[in-house]
């Protein structure tokens, strides 16, 4: 069967569905303005796209439906998910393998990764893809309940449902990014959480998510063309964004390496492993990270003080450790 016929048993209950491009490990839908697709628009899709063989729907408020993805093959995780959340008549086994739990929406938003030491999302805005689409390693498929269970689901336990009124920035508890600042803050954001995706996937589900949050959001091609932007960095070792590191003026280090190596060495691992705003130790202790003895260490502290780091709070007789700031722009140039 081709998208124009699982179109119109979709669209029997009141799902637009609307066709998706599946290759390479990304999933795109393959038209514009998929997030307003309507049972109009998207019945003359089904004979625009007749033969295209993925499809995918927009959760939330007019497809009714709510989307627990849980992201592993694991049936334990699944398991554990219904029970937490709650029995549902629907289940789909994704083109990967991995699991989707349908339930009936409830004021829910998109939230990846809500508790992040569970591979799970909640789905209640941008796409999933759904049956019978031909996913990259089999087809997307109903493993429990049909398309006629749709209007028997039960609404999703144990999260948090949206307020209404509020916008999803509120919700999440961040900032409304405008007009103007979209790009830029989606690049930064989608460099920063592509060191924990897996793969391309991952990393579109973030931005999108991100872009959920923007006043007004940006059409979902662009928020592609970003994440792809920042997925191309990462595999090419570029993307320094969010990692710690350390930078020295060359001047800076070449005096420090001819004339105080202790100092350029003990400055060089303070800089890495403590921010602009973090008050922090440098005990003797250090001598089990770095090649210097207790001596060598505290006398390069001693020339260090006062030029890059002060003293905020003195060792104390009770065993409380010395504690230092930056000075200027001495931790993180």
């Amino acid at each position: 069967m081709s998208f124009r016929d699982w179109q119109a048993q979709y669209a029997q209950h009141g799902i637009a569905a609307f066709p998706v491009r599946v290759n390479d490990g990304s999933k795109v839908p393959a038209i514009r303005g998929w997030q307003r697709v309507g049972l109009n628009r998207s019945a003359k899709l089904a004979q625009q796209f007749a033969g295209a063989d993925a499809l995918g729907f927009c959760p939330g408020r007019r497809s009714r439906v709510t989307v627990l993805d849980i992201d592993t093959p694991d049936e334990r995780i699944l398991a554990d998910a219904i029970d937490r959340h709650g029995d549902t008549p629907i289940i789909v086994r994704s083109g990967s393998g991995n699991h989707q739990a349908w339930y009936r929406h409830n004021g829910e938003k998109r939230l990846i990764r809500p508790e992040p030491d569970k591979p799970i999302d909640v789905l209640g805005s941008g796409f999933v893809i759904a049956p019978p689409s031909i996913g990259t390693k089999s087809n997307y498929q109903f493993i429990q309940g049909r398309l006629d269970d749709i209007d028997h689901l039960p609404c999703l336990r144990g999260i948090q449902p949206n307020i209404e009124g509020q916008t999803v920035a509120t919700a999440l508890g961040t900032k409304c990014i405008r007009e103007g600042d979209r790009n830029n803050t989606l690049f930064r954001q989608s460099m920063k959480a592509a060191h924990s995706c897996d793969d391309f996937s991952a990393l579109i589900d973030v931005a999108r998510t991100r872009n959920d949050e923007f006043l007004p959001p940006l059409p979902d091609d662009e928020v592609v063309k970003v994440a792809r932007s920042a997925w191309r960095y990462t595999e090419l070792g570029e993307n320094r964004m969010g990692c710690p590191g350390v930078w020295f003026p060359a001047s800076e280090a070449n005096h420090l390496i001819r004339n105080d190596p202790d100092g350029y060495l003990l400055l060089s691992y303070l800089r890495a492993n403590n921010s602009p705003k973090r008050a922090f130790m440098i005990a003797n202790g250090l001598e089990r990270d770095l090649p210097l003895t207790r001596k060598r260490i505290a006398a390069a502290r001693q020339r260090l003080t006062d030029r890059y780091v002060r003293l905020v709070r003195p060792a104390s007789k009770q065993g409380g450790a010395a504690l230092y700031r930056w000075i200027s722009k001495g931790g993180q140039n």
